[in-house]
């Protein structure tokens, strides 16, 4: 369940890139011949429907409905009486509320000429959810979208990296900070949730791991606004050769940095670093865009010869599992420019390559 501050402000994000967004996803409708468009999220994953709407899905799940040529509706299981709440924090005016997505979007489409109706993103879609839509509608052509928001959403925008900036810096710090000697575990998190939910971010994970000698790591992924950000961090940064190795794979990994690159060059520039890891480790390079940080890139797995585009924003990360058990991470959130990486999560006073 997502408990942080949800905020919409035009000082952030002006009204006019909201209703960019908006317009871009239905000129490709108007493309793809669809006439209505299908939006899914949950607790889990709903960035798509907030890149749109700023709308937080703060539990439960739902769907924006987007027709080619009108306003989009929300459609949510979540009780009528957020309405309020979620107009006054989003640029939807109509919501709507039901038991039953099939219901929903029957009335939703009632009185419509029947036409072809699109599911964004259909791979992510829950089956039984896709085949309640389906059935509900049996005059329309049910289709399968690709991911036509989460591909507009890979390069961000001027007030977007504004964002990224404002919140990379409280990532850096929190990472830093939780990862300070004499720390136990919970007082690891206790420290990232002070910091991080103190900055007003919506939604924080954090994991500390050990490695077999008890090098502590920090993990730290934060969103902020409709942005996600990573950082991690090592503890003991002054003991055993391996962490600098680590360390030194993921500055070479961002000095690698750059339009076009893919995660196999990563490796290869951490190679000689990683090569210095105790024997048998099992250690990996590898970038993450910050619009997948929300499930780890797990939900939109991008290949490994994927090249990074020029105004993207990716969490580059080292981690290693060791032969004797044990984990550790090392990892930065970066802007790729055409002159390499900006690291945006260096926390103030923090040298990062």
């Amino acid at each position: 369940m997502k408990r942080g501050l949800v905020v919409l402000d035009e000082a952030e994000v002006p009204a006019g890139e909201w209703r960019e967004r908006g317009d871009a996803l239905r000129s490709r409708l108007v493309a793809e011949g669809v006439d209505v468009a299908l939006v899914y999220g949950d607790v889990f994953a709903s960035d798509d429907i907030a890149y749109l709407t700023n709308l937080c899905i703060y539990w439960n799940e739902g769907i924006l409905a987007v027709p080619a040529g009108g306003e989009p509706v929300f459609l949510t299981k979540l009780s009528p009486r957020v309405h309020p709440w979620m107009r006054r924090v989003s640029t939807v005016e109509r919501i709507e509320s039901g038991r039953s997505f099939g219901a929903l979007v029957t009335g939703l489409l009632d009185g419509m000429p029947h036409g072809t109706l699109g599911l964004v993103g259909a791979a992510r879609w829950p089956a039984a959810l896709v085949e309640e839509v389906a059935a509900a509608l049996p005059g329309w052509r049910v289709t399968e979208l690709p991911e036509l928001v989460g591909e507009r959403r890979a390069v961000v925008s001027g007030a977007e990296l504004a964002l990224l900036r404002q919140g990379g810096t409280v990532v850096g710090r929190a990472a830093r900070d939780a990862a300070a000697a004499g720390l136990d575990a919970r007082a690891r998190t206790a420290v990232v949730e002070r910091v991080v939910r103190g900055a007003g971010f919506l939604d924080v994970a954090t994991r500390v791991a050990h490695a077999p000698d008890g090098v502590a790591c920090v993990q730290v992924t934060g969103q902020y606004r409709t942005g996600w950000l990573h950082a991690a961090r090592l503890a003991d940064t002054d003991g055993p050769s391996w962490t600098g190795a680590l360390r030194e794979a993921l500055d070479a990994a961002l000095g690698a940095v750059g339009p076009g690159v893919t995660a196999r060059h990563l490796t290869e520039a951490g190679g000689p670093a990683l090569a210095l890891l105790p024997a048998g480790s099992d250690a990996q390079v590898r970038w993450v865009n910050q619009a997948d940080l929300a499930t780890d890139g797990e939900y939109r797995h991008r290949a490994a010869d994927e090249p990074m585009a020029e105004g993207s924003v990716v969490a580059v990360a080292v981690d290693v599992l060791f032969e004797a058990g044990g984990y550790a991470a090392v990892g930065e959130t970066v802007l790729v420019t055409g002159d390499g990486a900006e690291v945006l999560t260096a926390a103030s006073g923090e040298a990062v390559a």
